[in-house]
């Protein structure tokens, strides 16, 4: 057998310095691991993540970075710089921007006896407090960028996070069925004693993690159906004789990682949650298999069946589920007020905001009584207005174009890949459904969720240019049959003609 040498930008797999190697493994891990401790809620989790995805962080400076690589971290520099002066702005006694502060310090003065330095901000030093979400976002979400344009470290994020939501679904049917007061039978509940969370505390949370993972692995099998499809007619008993043993188990394998994470997500009962990971499935399948369906109506009737299959799905899994679509509907009428109150909370402060984090204690002057007094709000479930309530309407409407332009991207690396367009695809897929479901809830407010959104975001859209030969072993397609042609006609000649030193 010829043994070929592939030039770096082929796509395949080159050997990387052992810094990029250990930075892979331990960002992989922080990704997998993020979601255990309870969704990482809280300032100790954070912490510890940020200082590992810094680590990683150093240990990928020795990657080299393609013209698509840079133009997307700069985009990230300038959204950061603008949620750091709006940071600075919020708690700086004198802004630059000259946005009067809020009415609430001059009022609170009169009360005490104590002079208080007005700001724009409700509480002084909670923006502060409140960006660490962020900050493991950012990084987590560079370092994808930068590991991404190759191939084999993308795939492995994939992998990572499809293994890690398997493991955490199966423990967590488990211990439910133990005992489903509490989390992973350690942590007592404090809520949703009736359904699955673990490993995080809210179930909605958990609902769109889980069909996060199971659409991932929704995705591994339907690449490897491609790779087996038919030439010449296809049916299903030609893909069948087309699958040897070893494809049968990976197949079985990537089956048994949907059905597990899809019940998973089932059991967790949430409705926004189950219906958008559902209608996420549907449409990476369909999307997937596109160039196999007839081009007039094809994509109409993919869509059609899937949307029945996950129909069947939820009534097959999701019994509990479709109860509460049945009793509650599709919403609450909570959330619709709290939408409302939160609107009129931006208009008072349209700029600037209330403060990165302050939501708990703004929304109270705002609550109106058609809202039940138990319990608090300490989330509008809506993350997109409450960015808007606590950074501005320039920071929200800035956040939201740079993602409806990362979709954009995104979807053109769907349209011209041919190979690994599973990557682009799950981050497309997966991001727009946190996005989605984040207009429900806020699930991406949830550190543990949200890193592993920033992680497959920041692969997929490395994932959605073509490298050139010198890339870091992303390669698009065309190079890496054009180099693979040159290498093997090269090896042909020297061993026909009897070249010395050839490896056979």
């Amino acid at each position: 057998m010829t043994r070929l040498r592939l030039a770096s930008g082929s796509g395949q797999a080159t050997a990387l310095p052992w810094p990029v190697r250990w930075s892979s493994w331990l960002f992989c891990a922080v990704v997998a691991l993020a979601p255990l401790p309870l969704g990482s809620i809280g300032a100790v989790a954070p912490a510890i993540w940020s200082i590992l995805l810094g680590i990683a962080l150093l240990g990928v400076l020795p990657m080299r970075l393609r013209g698509s690589q840079l133009a997307i971290l700069a985009v990230t520099a300038l959204l950061t710089a603008l949620a750091m002066l709006v940071l600075r702005e919020q708690s700086a006694l004198r802004p630059w921007s000259g946005v009067a502060p809020n009415a609430l310090w001059a009022q609170a003065g009169k009360l005490l006896p104590a002079e208080l330095p007005p700001a724009v901000s409700i509480a002084r030093s909670q923006p502060f407090y409140s960006i660490g979400v962020g900050i493991v976002c950012l990084l987590s979400f560079a370092i994808g960028v930068v590991l991404g344009a190759n191939r084999g470290l993308a795939r492995g994020l994939l992998r990572a996070v499809a293994a890690a939501g398997l493991v955490y679904a199966i423990c967590g049917i488990v211990t439910f069925a133990i005992d489903p007061t509490r989390i992973y039978l350690l942590h007592e509940k404090q809520a949703h004693l009736a359904w699955l969370t673990s490993p995080f505390v809210n179930r909605n949370t958990a609902g769109i993690y889980y069909g996060c993972c199971a659409l991932i692995w929704l995705l591994f099998g339907c690449e490897l159906i491609e790779r087996h499809w038919p030439s010449r007619r296809a049916s299903l008993s030609r893909l069948l004789a087309r699958l040897d043993m070893p494809a049968r188990r990976r197949l079985a394998g990537h089956a048994f990682g949907w059905l597990t994470c899809l019940l998973a997500m089932f059991l967790t009962g949430s409705r926004g949650g189950a219906g958008i990971s559902l209608l996420a499935a549907v449409a990476a399948a369909a999307i997937f298999f596109r160039n196999r369906v007839p081009r007039r109506y094809g994509m109409i009737v993919a869509l059609g069946v899937g949307s029945l299959v996950a129909l069947a799905l939820l009534q097959l899994l999701g019994g509990g589920v479709g109860a509460r679509f049945s009793t509650m509907g599709l919403s609450d009428e909570g959330r619709f007020s709290t939408y409302r109150a939160t609107l009129r909370m931006i208009w008072d402060h349209p700029w600037l905001g209330d403060g990165f984090g302050t939501f708990e204690w703004v929304y109270p002057a705002y609550r109106t009584d058609d809202i039940s007094l138990r319990g608090t709000w300490n989330r509008a479930h809506n993350s997109w207005l409450e960015l808007a309530s606590d950074g501005g309407m320039l920071m929200a409407g800035a956040t939201m174009i740079a993602l409806l332009a990362a979709f954009g991207v995104l979807a053109h690396g769907v349209r011209t890949r041919r190979r690994d367009v599973i990557v682009p695809l799950a981050a497309l897929c997966a991001s727009a459904a946190g996005a989605l479901h984040s207009m429900i809830d806020f699930s991406l407010q949830i550190t543990g969720y949200a890193v592993v959104i920033a992680a497959l975001l920041g692969a997929g859209l490395s994932q959605s240019f073509r490298s050139g030969r010198g890339g870091s072993g992303g390669g698009s397609d065309r190079d890496a049959h054009v180099t693979v042609g040159r290498q093997v006609n090269v090896d042909l000649a020297r061993r026909s003609g009897g070249a010395a030193g050839e490896a056979i």
